[in-house]
């Protein structure tokens, strides 16, 4: 597989971390969506805490209707 495959495939999922910077909530705040279905993860890292992983795309777009409704 060449590198730049790699590098793409690395951009389209993000860390919990990430996804909070993009919406401009806070991690407590993101458990909450995804226990309610507003979000959906693609993967949990292992442990009690371990951290969300999402698709950059769907963190993007529910980012994009948030700030519709803002300006709304």
């Amino acid at each position: 597989m060449p590198y730049g495959s790699i590098s793409a495939v690395n951009d389209d999922i993000i860390g919990s971390a990430e996804s909070c910077r993009i919406l401009g909530i806070d991690k407590a705040t993101l458990s909450r969506w995804v226990t309610a279905g507003r979000i959906e993860a693609v993967h949990k890292l292992p442990g009690r805490n371990g951290a969300y992983l999402f698709r950059r795309e769907s963190i993007e777009t529910v980012a994009a209707a948030r700030s519709n409704e803002a300006s709304a």
